[in-house]
C-alpha cells in the first residue's frame, strides 16, 4: 500500500511555481496555462517552448476568437516563402480560414478589393509580389487583445515580475515590407539591446517564426520590446512604472489592470 503523496499534475506544478495570473496584474489566482503568443500563430506542434504562462481562465478563454484571428494574419502575412510553401503552414492556414469563417467572417480578408503591389522595400518587381487589402476591423481588435497579452507575458518573462494596474503601456503594430516602415525598424533595433528568438528543441530547422528584441530600465521601470512573427507582422511596445513620465505626441497611454486586455484603445488604431 502507497503511503506518499499522490503526484502532482503539471498544471498543479505550475501555479504552484506561478500562483497568479499575470494577465490580471498579480491579483487574481492563475488556473491555467496560456500560451503566448497563442499557438494559432504556428503549425500545429510548432509553437515555442518556454512561452507559458500563468492565467485565470477569464484571461485564459476571453482571447480565444482574437487569438484565431491574429493566428490567421499572422501566417498568411509572412513573406518568407519557404515556409508558405511548406505543408504543415498551408494546412494550419486552412484550418483556420475554416475556423475565423464559422466564428467571425467578418474578420477574413476582403480579397474582393486587393489591388497589386511591385514594390517590397527597396525591391520593384515586373509582376505583383503582394496585393494590398485593407484591414476588416475584427483585425484591429485582434491585434489590440494580442500586443496585451504580449506586454504583459513578456514583461513577465523576462522581469519576473507583473504589470499592475498602475503600469501604463502603448503599441503598435505595421508590417516591415511596407514602405515608409524601414525607420522604425532601425530605430526599434538599435534601441533594444537583448534579443530572444523562440525555438522548439525537437524540431530541426525551426526558423525564425517568432522573434523578438527588448530592453528594460530599472530605475524608470521601463520595459520595450519589438516582436516579429515570421518575415512578416511586427509589434512593439513599451510600458512604463508609477509615476513615471510617458512620451507625448500621437501615441495613446493605457493603464494596465485586470479587464483592460479587451478593453481600452492601444496606439495603432
Amino acid at each position: 500500500m502507497s503511503t506518499g503523496h499522490p503526484r502532482r499534475t503539471r498544471l498543479q506544478t505550475f501555479i504552484a511555481d506561478h500562483p497568479y495570473c499575470c494577465f490580471c496584474g498579480g491579483s487574481v489566482q492563475a488556473t491555467t496555462i496560456d500560451h503566448v503568443p497563442p499557438k494559432a500563430c504556428f503549425p500545429r506542434g510548432y509553437w515555442p517552448s518556454g512561452f507559458e504562462f500563468p492565467a485565470c481562465k477569464t484571461c485564459n478563454e476571453g482571447s480565444a476568437k482574437y487569438d484565431q484571428v491574429f493566428g490567421l494574419y499572422s501566417l498568411i502575412l509572412d513573406f518568407d516563402e519557404s515556409q508558405e510553401k511548406r505543408e504543415g503552414a498551408l494546412k494550419r492556414i486552412n484550418q483556420l480560414i475554416s475556423g475565423v469563417a464559422n466564428n467571425v467572417p467578418e474578420a477574413l480578408p476582403p480579397v474582393w478589393n486587393a489591388l497589386p503591389v511591385y514594390k517590397v522595400g527597396n525591391i520593384l518587381s515586373p509582376r505583383a509580389a503582394a496585393y494590398s487589402i485593407s484591414t476588416p476591423q475584427p483585425l484591429k481588435d485582434a491585434t489590440r487583445v494580442i500586443a496585451r497579452k504580449l506586454v504583459h507575458a513578456l514583461y513577465y518573462r523576462e522581469v519576473q515580475r507583473c504589470l499592475a494596474s498602475c503600469h501604463k503601456f502603448t503599441f503598435g503594430v505595421y508590417q516591415p515590407q511596407r514602405g515608409g516602415t524601414e525607420n522604425l525598424t532601425t530605430y526599434l533595433n538599435s534601441l533594444l539591446p537583448s534579443n530572444t528568438t523562440g525555438v522548439k528543441p525537437n524540431i530541426k530547422n525551426y526558423g525564425d517564426r517568432f522573434r523578438y528584441s527588448w530592453g528594460f530600465k530599472e530605475d524608470r521601470d521601463f520595459f520595450m520590446f519589438a516582436a516579429q512573427f515570421g518575415h512578416g507582422l511586427m509589434v512593439w511596445c513599451m510600458s512604463v512604472g508609477p509615476g513615471q513620465s510617458t512620451p507625448e505626441g500621437i501615441m495613446r497611454w493605457t493603464h494596465c489592470g485586470r479587464g483592460s486586455l479587451d478593453g481600452s484603445k492601444g496606439a495603432d488604431d
